[in-house]
């Protein structure tokens, strides 16, 4: 008969100090291909240099005015883009009472910059509508609409705010003055914050330079590149522009269960500001 070959013993305090380090070098490794997923969970961008859609091209959904592109969302397959609801509207209403009449999910929409039309999929004040939204905060200042950009049209997209770079990220904080913000319009200007009112939903400040009706949707950037909002308004008479905040409303649009993973699209460019306001140096 062969020889019988004694195997050594493990104890059992070895056999659970084993188990319990495989089970955290488990957990280490899929934490780690989590991280690696959500890094590269968004289309295959187009460069900076050779994208024809990006933050503040032009956009006018169906016949209504044209507004700029605000920022570029995902949910890691689509593209979208953020404009003012304001912008996919059909006439004058009293928004405050979330009544505002609004082109329907399905319009077509024309992109600057793209070869195939874009289509509305979302509008905040559509939703609300549904939701017989009464808050006035929310009626007011949520104003957040996505055209989902032609999937053929992606190859031709970069989220990047042109001369500027970023967004960096989506900002929570209230600006007061004299924060330095930065604004995208037909080109870079500065901006100074004034105040934030409305529960926190809404945004003044003033822009060194003119903000025409069609500079609607114009992406505006905190002093590190985050997205604060996009211009929701003319200046009024004392020369305050509006901002309506934009983690207000993509908090609120991931209520929407179609629209749960849907979140900003970070620029590929570095986020350079300009120079500060000569204003906010003395």
């Amino acid at each position: 008969m062969p020889e019988r070959v004694e195997m050594p013993r493990i104890s059992l305090l070895t056999q659970a100090a084993m188990a319990t380090v495989l089970a955290i070098a488990g957990c280490v490794l899929s934490a780690s291909g989590a991280d690696a997923a959500a890094s590269v969970a968004h289309p295959a961008w187009a460069s900076v240099q050779s994208a024809t859609v990006h933050p503040g091209v032009s956009v006018q959904v169906g016949n209504s005015p044209v507004c700029r592109a605000g920022f570029i969302l995902t949910d890691g397959t689509r593209a979208f883009i953020a404009i003012p609801a304001s912008c996919a509207g059909t006439g004058p209403a009293d928004n405050s009472k979330c009544d505002v009449g609004q082109d329907p999910v399905g319009t077509p929409v024309t992109i600057g910059g793209a070869k195939h039309e874009g289509k509305l999929v979302y509008s905040s004040i559509t939703q609300m509508e549904l939701r017989s939204e009464t808050r006035v905060n929310r009626c007011t200042y949520n104003d957040l609409a996505l055209v989902r950009i032609d999937r053929r049209d992606v190859k031709r997209t970069n989220p990047s705010v042109p001369m500027l770079g970023g967004p960096t990220g989506v900002s929570k904080d209230q600006p007061a003055a004299p924060d330095q913000l930065s604004v995208y319009l037909t080109t870079a200007s500065n901006a100074q914050a004034l105040n934030t009112t409305g529960g926190g939903w809404s945004h003044a400040m003033m822009v060194d330079g003119p903000v025409a009706s069609a500079d609607l949707g114009g992406p505006v950037l905190t002093s590190n590149g985050k997205a604060l909002g996009m211009v929701s308004g003319v200046p009024t008479a004392n020369g305050r522009t509006l901002v309506n905040n934009f983690h207000h409303e993509v908090r609120y649009l991931q209520t929407v269960k179609k629209f749960a993973d849907v979140h900003l699209a970070k620029g590929t460019a570095k986020f350079s500001p300009m120079l500060p306001l000569l204003s906010t140096l003395f």
